[in-house]
């Protein structure tokens, strides 16, 4: 199955499972195709407006990150991070789409992924009116 119609599917998708995986693919493309897997859960909230649904627990994400990879949406990679500000590091996991243009393309009748981005061209729009 093409990659856009995977998208599709999960859009229509209505289990737990399903609206996570539309949920880490909104929030990757909403982020340039990039995000670690601990930022993931609060980019998620940020995208609904703190108000979920479905309750997302440790194994539903890996169990919905482990079936992305598997249907070629995204790859995952072990890589160390910084922890500011301290001069510490640590082991978090990259996740990246596999093609941001395409996703872009598939979600752009979704209303949530539509909705997130006028708000924040908006807040942009209105800052730089105040300046």
């Amino acid at each position: 199955m093409r990659l856009e119609d995977e998208v599709r599917k999960l859009i229509c998708g209505d289990d737990e499972l399903s609206k996570l995986k539309l949920d880490i693919i909104r929030v990757l493309a909403i982020f340039n195709g990039v995000s670690w897997i601990s930022e993931l859960i609060p980019d998620i909230m940020k995208v609904h407006g703190y108000i979920l649904d479905y309750q997302i627990t440790d194994d539903l994400l890996e169990m919905a990150l482990h079936e992305l990879e598997s249907e070629g949406l995204v790859s995952i990679e072990s890589r160390m991070r910084g922890m500011f500000p301290s001069e510490g590091v640590y082991e978090d996991k990259l996740i990246k789409l596999r093609d941001l243009e395409i996703v872009k393309r598939a979600l752009a009748e979704d209303k949530t992924y539509k909705s997130y981005l006028s708000k924040q061209m908006e807040i942009i729009w209105r800052a730089m009116k105040r300046t």
